[in-house]
């Protein structure tokens, strides 16, 4: 009898067949282990992002509407906490007292599991001179070249198009054959005009050393040899093994996966005594994850207790069981509401609408939008509290813009680049060319300005950038781009929204809208969906409608793709089809903005026909 097909296994799970989860743990662990590995090489917290990244696939396995994909979407949930921990971090600031012991390097690895010798091995080792943004990319490809996944999975994972999975490929196949010739050159040590670049370096590879010693290397025809026989990395990795994830990761998650099923209390202490002090912290990882209603990981150092008890120290890396039942998103600290101030804590998070999106006074909709001039080259939106550099005049790439915020004096300091969320709040779709409140805003060019929010799947590369001409919302933002900066200064309280969930719907405190939980499953053309909201009774409730596109992208996790969404909360939704909104487009009255969740990006000319998520 053959091995039982992804649709198969993924189908059985959902059944609540344990085996079957077991399964895809053996089969997926090592293809999540390597892709891990290979992106975050050197990191010390591979085994803790590999464990996250399984808690997540089996928090979100129920969900899966379409089993026969499921590789690609473990690519995508890989790629999606990849990209969050580079991000975190980036942002974190560690003492040297508390920074991690050096770790052994997934090249290194690569080398001894596999025993790779000759060109393989040069291959291993030029990727450790990538730059940090491509190393996700070159995960994937690896995987690619050596017969694991399919050119579509490897784009789905990325988020992207297959033809510009191709291009981001091709670049990265560019450095790595670069580094190849770095490497040669180095492994050679007969040049000495080479031995004078390296003077002064500390061994360490690193992209301003590769540009260096490339630069030499094309230059000098003592180093400059052995391209023509050097055989391509596609060869060279076609049918190359994974490299296998350690035993006590492989015995921790599978001793874990095996009791999950009773243990769905949210501790772990029924086990304890049948598996090792490692297979305990996975055991808690995935029995959180079957648990109905629970939040999802949260960072925060401190864990809200339950009344009447002390809050409990947590690992800002370890999910801590609660007994509460709203549905919270992506792992950030918890959010309280709260209102601006001129020093915001450092360390808030503003990834998520704090407070009720407002409208535009036309659109006949809740909260009508309204600013006041503060007089001191400031303004503050009524609705949101927000208070924002009323004019603008740096035209800055995405870094540049965000140091330019933070560094700003105005009225006070404390100002900040917009999140996603933030920068949302204040266009106005029922303009065009600015798409915003001219009398609030004066001079604000119809161009794209910056948000501080990175695309998930190219962080280093890639930031949403919102074109003021119509309100459009992207992720291509490239970084190196100078768009306009507009600052913010808000508390903005922190991390994810409480969701509460009852009578198929899912109510939203802070915005103060409720949603319908699980909309209809076929697409609609955008008259059909208005129809369709009017008409519905949902646990005795009436009056609901089409969201406007403001009030839509409030569900947007934009930590998260294909579907960027909280799934636990909204299961279901449809990770790259578009979602009607109620608004019109202004260039065009006669279309309507919709709402794709593959990214959470907007657009009004390309859909025809859309899914509904009705709101009230």
């Amino acid at each position: 009898m053959g091995h039982p097909s992804d649709r198969m296994l993924v189908l059985s799970a959902q059944s609540g067949d344990e085996s079957a989860r077991e399964a895809i743990l053996r089969r997926y662990l090592p293809l999540v282990y390597n892709i891990v590995g290979r992106a975050l090489s050197g990191q010390p917290d591979v085994d803790d992002v590999v464990q996250e990244c399984m808690l997540r696939i089996f928090r979100d396995l129920p969900d899966l509407r379409e089993p026969d994909r499921l590789r690609a979407w473990v690519g995508a949930v890989v790629m999606a906490r990849i990209g969050a921990y580079r991000r975190e971090s980036r942002d974190a600031t560690v003492s040297l007292a508390e920074a991690p012991e050096p770790v052994t390097d997934f090249e290194s690895e690569t080398i001894l599991r596999l025993d790779l010798s000759g060109q393989r091995r040069e291959v291993a080792e030029a990727a450790r001179w990538l730059d940090p943004g491509e190393r996700p990319v070159l995960s994937l490809w690896w995987l690619e070249a050596a017969g694991e996944l399919s050119r579509a999975e490897v784009a789905e994972a990325l988020g992207i198009t297959p033809a510009y999975a191709a291009v981001r490929i091709q670049r990265m196949r560019a450095q790595l054959d670069t580094s190849r010739s770095v490497v040669t050159a180095l492994a050679a040590g007969d040049c000495p005009g080479l031995r004078a670049v390296v003077r002064g370096w500390d061994g360490q590879p690193a992209p301003v050393w590769r540009k260096r010693i490339a630069r030499h290397v094309r230059d000098c025809p003592l180093c400059d040899h052995g391209v023509d026989s050097r055989i391509s990395p596609e060869k060279l990795l076609l049918g190359c093994a994974l490299v296998p994830v350690p035993a006590g990761l492989t015995g921790a998650a599978t001793g874990a996966i095996s009791v999950s099923g009773h243990t769905r209390s949210g501790t772990a202490k029924t086990v304890a005594a049948s598996v090792t002090a490692a297979a305990v912290v996975a055991v808690a990882v995935i029995a959180y994850a079957n648990m109905p209603d629970q939040p999802r990981e949260p960072a925060a150092q401190t864990v809200a207790a339950p009344t009447g008890e002390a809050p409990t120290a947590a690992s800002p890396s370890r999910p801590v069981p609660a007994a509460i039942t709203p549905v919270a998103s992506s792992p950030t600290p918890s959010r309280t509401p709260a209102r601006p101030s001129p020093t915001p804590p450092a360390t808030a998070s503003r990834d998520w609408a704090n407070w009720p999106m407002p409208n535009p006074g036309k659109a006949g909709l809740p909260h009508r939008a309204s600013y006041t001039d503060l007089g001191d080259g400031t303004v503050r939106d009524n609705v949101t509290r927000l208070v924002w550099q009323r004019t603008v005049t740096e035209e800055l790439p995405y870094r540049e813009a965000k140091t330019y915020c933070a560094s700003l004096k105005l009225a006070g300091g404390g100002w900040h680049l917009p999140t996603r969320i933030e920068l949302t709040s204040i266009i106005d779709h029922s303009r065009r060319q600015p798409a915003i409140d001219v009398r609030a805003f004066p001079g604000t060019s119809p161009r794209f300005f910056w948000s501080s929010t990175p695309w998930a799947v190219d962080e280093s590369r890639l930031a949403w950038a919102f074109n003021f001409y119509e309100g459009l919302t992207s992720n291509a933002g490239v970084q190196t781009n100078a768009y306009w900066a507009r600052c913010v200064r808000s508390e903005g309280g922190s991390g994810d929204p409480a969701y509460r969930t009852a009578d198929g719907q899912v109510t939203d405190p802070a915005t103060s809208l409720t949603w319908e939980r699980t909309g209809p499953a076929a697409a609609m053309s955008a008259a059909a969906a208005t129809s369709y909201c009017a008409g519905l009774t949902l646990g005795g409730q009436t009056g609901w409608r089409l969201p406007s596109v403001k009030e839509i992208a409030t569900t947007v996790d934009d930590s998260r793709v294909h579907p960027a969404i909280n799934v636990r909360a909204f299961p279901g939704t449809v990770g790259n089809g578009w979602y009607w909104t109620s608004t019109n487009a202004a260039p065009e009255p006669g279309r309507r903005w919709a709402l794709n969740y593959d990214d959470g990006f907007t657009d009004y000319r390309r859909a025809t026909t859309g899914f509904v998520r009705c709101v009230r």
